[in-house]
């Protein structure tokens, strides 16, 4: 993962010209004391670069495009869409938590046990699956002790054959990583089934999905745990997008 080629450096995103002096303004208008040095860049032992860098606040603030190609990687940013892309640059997508959906279903009120971009107790809490935090993404609370035994629930999306592909990173909430229960998801098109992962555990690293959904009108997600006994576990579809 490319966190882990830069582990240990806490890196900012400067974009277009460095600044030439001592001083800068946030986009708040909120005047900044920094200090700009010429810091050697190391990957992996080799000094690659020398790029004159910002220390503000403790932290550690280099250019994006230096550390990008530092790592091998490409470097775009959108000055439009305030996006920076590191490496490859995908296509035009929508988060799934940012699309209106169609209608939830599920058992013993499991309907009200799906949640979008991250959980509403504690609020504001992120969906994290192996300690990989996403800031997007769709969770469902499943067999919940408290709140009836809900084995399933679904949610449904009218996608008009406007998309191509979805992906997403599929695991269970670190919150129940301790569970015995073991969960699945399962994706259908149009009534047909298009994929599933099933065995999804707590503890257990996120699994990269890419779903075909060309031509789907209606597309469902459906969240399953294998246990109906009272066994709480939490299944996620992080970073959910649709291309």
């Amino acid at each position: 993962m490319m966190k882990d080629k830069v582990k240990g450096l806490v890196a900012g995103v400067l974009i277009g010209t460095m600044i030439a002096g001592g001083t800068t303004y946030a986009a708040t208008n909120v005047k900044l004391n920094v200090v700009m040095e010429n810091v050697k860049l190391m990957f992996n032992g080799v000094h690659k670069e020398t790029a004159k860098s910002i220390i503000y606040n403790g932290q550690l603030y280099v250019p994006a495009k230096s550390m990008a190609q530092g790592m091998g990687e490409s470097f775009v940013y959108e000055g439009k869409t305030k996006t920076a892309w590191v490496g490859q640059k995908a296509g035009a997508f929508k988060y799934l938590d940012e699309v209106s959906y169609a209608r939830m279903d599920g058992a013993d009120g499991a309907k009200k046990n799906i949640f979008f971009k991250n959980w509403t107790s504690p609020e504001g809490l992120k969906f994290t699956v192996a300690e990989n935090k996403y800031l997007h993404g769709i969770g469902s609370v499943l067999d919940e002790p408290y709140n009836g035994k809900d084995k399933y629930n679904s949610v449904d999306y009218n996608l008009n054959g406007k998309y191509k592909k979805m992906v997403g990173n599929l695991g269970v909430d670190d919150y129940t990583k301790n569970s015995s229960n073991t969960g699945s998801i399962i994706v259908y098109g149009d009534g047909t089934e298009i994929f599933r992962q099933d065995g999804l555990r707590g503890g257990d690293v996120p699994k990269l999905a890419s779903i075909d959904v060309t031509g789907v009108l209606k597309l469902q997600i459906r969240f399953e745990s294998e246990l109906d006994e009272g066994e709480q576990i939490d299944l996620v579809i992080g970073e959910a997008k649709l291309y």
